[in-house]
């Protein structure tokens, strides 16, 4: 449900770093110390613990090789959404890989909503704000990975693909099935000159 607060969308990046570090320290390092590193690397080659997680995704970021749409709210991030190019975000495609598509030219991986700001349009904001980042890159095909919902009620800690109806809202056309759960989930998403 959208409150209909403005938010501002920013990318992550070295000047938006330190506001990304509080937000995980906040939240000790999301899921476990995550740090949003999960698509990065194989599960095998994953640091072993939050402060080496931490080190890898700031390496990443410094090299501009992790990209997110950041929400925030004054100075503070609401949420994000994770996105890159599959050899950014190479990790945990197996079952896709199974189904035999084409491969997509951006994938969007993972969404985070600081639980402060939860049931306010965050996420949504957030993908909004990928699809742009996207589409300021060049554009071209984009797949999510988002829950099939329907009348089940899940926890907020079980959406971080999103849902099928915020992607179906953004354009997205269902692909095939990941199980009975998720689906692969397609748009195409035009270049937009800066």
């Amino acid at each position: 449900m959208a409150s209909g607060k403005k938010f501002e969308i920013k990318a992550l990046g070295r000047p938006t770093w330190p506001a990304f570090v509080r937000v995980m320290e906040k939240h000790n390092g999301v899921w476990n110390g995550c740090w949003c590193v999960a698509f990065h690397v194989a599960r095998k080659e994953e640091p072993a613990t939050a402060e080496a997680r931490r080190a890898l995704k700031e390496q990443l970021v410094r090299s501009n090789r992790s990209h997110a749409a950041l929400v925030f709210d004054g100075d503070d991030i609401a949420g994000w959404c994770q996105f890159g190019p599959p050899s950014e975000l190479p990790a945990r495609m197996g079952s896709v890989a199974r189904l035999g598509l084409p491969a997509p030219e951006w994938r969007i991986t993972c969404f985070f909503v600081d639980r402060d700001h939860r049931k306010q349009g965050v996420a949504d904001a957030a993908l909004g704000g990928a699809l742009r980042m996207i589409a300021t890159a060049g554009g071209g095909t984009v797949d999510g990975y988002p829950i099939k919902t329907g009348d089940k009620p899940y926890s907020s800690s079980f959406l971080w693909s999103g849902t099928e109806s915020m992607f179906s809202k953004a354009g997205f056309r269902p692909l095939a099935s990941l199980g009975s759960s998720k689906l692969v989930m397609r748009k195409r998403v035009a270049a937009r000159r800066t």
